[in-house]
């Protein structure tokens, strides 16, 4: 009978036992499981804060450069729509000159395609600037006392407006 008592025993140890060790895995797993969930969450609010920080950093600068895209948005005076064979290509030499600037104007605005070369010694770059960047419109800063070498048809117009006039055979002009 004894050892009956202590074969129950021993047996109902066992199933204790493994009663137990599969409570002590199953609070192990969920100790792990709830460690590696509350880490990816703070490493996620971690992350969270990073970005927070860059956007705040970052929001100043973009604003900035909105501002700056928006002033600096071109806008040249109205030009007239030529077609390619109606649009002349015209060299102005003193195109930022007074009467230069004001023929650049014109001309622009007739939708030709103008090209202005100027050594600024009495002309203002400041009076062909609106026109700068402008897809028709070309500026080189040039002496036309020394050669000057672009491509120009002859069939084009070569107009002089510089206080300097050069000989029409010192302008060297290159065919198409």
């Amino acid at each position: 009978m004894m050892k009956r008592i202590i074969w129950v025993i021993s047996g109902l140890n066992r199933r204790m036992m493994k009663l137990l060790v599969a409570l002590a895995l199953i609070a192990y797993i969920a100790s792990v499981w709830g460690t590696y969930t509350n880490m990816r969450s703070i490493q996620e609010h971690g992350e969270m804060k990073i970005e927070e920080r860059i956007d705040e950093a970052v929001a100043p600068l973009r604003e900035k450069i909105r501002d700056l895209e928006l002033s600096f948005s071109q806008k040249y005076p109205p030009v007239k729509f030529l077609s390619e064979k109606d649009r002349k290509r015209i060299l102005i030499t003193g195109g930022a000159g007074f009467v230069g600037s004001h023929l650049t104007d014109k001309l622009m605005m007739d939708g030709h395609e103008v090209t202005v070369v100027d050594n600024f010694f009495t002309g203002r770059k400041r009076n062909v600037e609106h026109w700068i960047g402008h897809e028709n419109f070309e500026l080189i800063n040039h002496d036309v006392v020394e050669p000057l070498y672009i491509e120009v048809s002859l069939s084009n117009r070569l107009l002089g407006c510089s206080t300097n006039l050069v000989p029409f055979e010192m302008c060297n002009l290159v065919n198409k």
